[in-house]
């Protein structure tokens, strides 16, 4: 055979080698590909208002959910920052009790916008209230996630704490003991909208941020791939949206490629008010809206973030040995908050970036010899900026002098340095 047909040989099984891996990477393992060589991907940065919608009864004696109505009160409010540059998904939560301006019906609960004008009037509402552009919407009738996590084949979440409660009128029982749980869509759905908690609708933001999580995590397999035609045809029946299928198509492709380390969770930070609405300050949704678009918080110190301590190890006085080992690290805002009994004893540390300042949880986990993860939503204590959810594997830290006397010589070499 002549070289140059050896050459063609080469070339096409050359050709074929790429071909066959760059389709086994775009089933498998998207994420190790750059956006711009995904499929169906995405070409520009996009700011997606999701509403979920409240059950909406029907009128007469005796009521009714009905299970097409997408005119509800929003049980859930997200605005989505879906950027393809950067790689990232940022979804920033809204309490549902957050008191803001609505257009031509003044102060009320924002919960309230998509019932008395649509979703263009909730649209309207959030954009006021964040100075944010919102470019498309997705309103999602509460019935329809029933559908979408039995297809999937269930979400499994770690519960907190045990949920117990039964809504006669929407037909919806809330039967959950704390640990791990694989959930059904009814089970989903309790698990979503339960608020019957010490912290209420704030209680109910922290646990769809769990399940949100756990979404996100399952969409990486990919035999999830293999249930989005089924998916696309519920949404189709649940959903009402601004946007085509294939918008549709292109949104879940890019959600789905999106590496953990770039994915961004959190809650408007704000505080209760008297009759427990959620008051938000116009600075801290500068601040939320800032990160939300990729901008960083450069101001990280030890001596001006609040530490929160949620001891979940086998050990008692692990919190008490922390709080030590970070104030002899130049931390001097640090509380020590009750763990939840209910959760099992944590194997691996969470630092949790309360408000989205992911650079503060990064420089705390420095500080803790690198141990433990570094999350990005709203999970930990409300005032604090970051929470540690301390875990059994800091427990030789802690106690390990000689390691600690380094770790700390270390830090002052640093410092020195700089």
């Amino acid at each position: 055979m002549r070289s140059t047909s050896w050459n063609r040989v080469y070339l096409t099984a050359g050709i074929l080698g790429v071909l066959v891996g760059y389709i086994f990477t775009i089933i498998f393992r998207p994420s190790l590909l750059p956006p711009v060589l995904r499929f169906g991907i995405i070409i520009q940065p996009i700011t997606v208002l999701f509403l979920g919608t409240d059950v909406v009864y029907s009128e007469g004696r005796r009521k009714k959910a009905d299970k097409d109505a997408f005119t509800g009160r929003s049980d859930s409010i997200m605005v989505m920052r879906l950027d393809p540059y950067r790689d990232s998904l940022g979804v920033l939560q809204i309490p549902r009790d957050t008191i803001v301006s609505i257009p031509g019906y003044g102060n009320q609960k924002i919960n309230a916008a998509n019932a008395l004008g649509g979703p263009h009037l909730a649209v309207s509402t959030v954009s006021e209230l964040l100075g944010l552009p919102i470019d498309h919407f997705v309103v999602l009738n509460v019935h329809g996630l029933v559908e979408l996590v039995d297809e999937l084949g269930g979400i499994t979440v770690e519960v907190p704490k045990p949920m117990h409660y039964m809504d006669w009128t929407a037909k919806l029982k809330i039967d959950l003991e704390p640990g791990p749980h694989t959930l059904t869509g009814n089970q989903a759905m309790g698990f979503v909208r339960f608020r019957h908690d010490g912290l209420g609708d704030i209680g109910r933001v922290r646990r769809q941020q769990i399940f949100i999580r756990a979404v996100l995590g399952k969409a990486m397999h990919p035999e999830a791939w293999a249930h989005v035609p089924k998916l696309l045809e519920i949404a189709r029946r649940y959903t009402y949206t601004d946007m085509d299928v294939g918008q549709l198509l292109q949104i879940a492709s890019f959600v789905r490629a999106v590496p953990k380390r770039n994915q961004y969770l959190a809650m408007m930070p704000g505080s209760f008010s008297g009759t427990g609405d959620w008051l938000v300050d116009r600075n801290d949704a500068r601040r939320m809206v800032s990160r939300l678009l990729g901008s960083s918080f450069i101001d990280s110190s030890r001596d001006n973030v609040h530490i929160s301590i949620v001891n979940l190890s086998s050990s008692s006085d692990m919190g008490l040995r922390l709080d030590r080992w970070l104030r002899a690290r130049g931390y001097t805002s640090v509380s020590i908050k009750s763990g939840q009994n209910e959760l099992r004893p944590l194997k691996t540390t969470r630092v949790i970036a309360q408000r989205g300042n992911t650079e503060d949880a990064s420089m705390v986990q420095s500080d803790l010899a690198g141990l433990g993860e570094v999350e990005t939503a709203s999970l930990g204590d409300l005032d604090s900026a970051v929470t540690i959810m301390a875990g059994d594997d800091l427990a030789p830290l802690v106690t390990n002098r000689p390691l600690a006397q380094r770790t700390q010589k270390a830090h002052r070499r640093q410092r020195n340095r700089s």
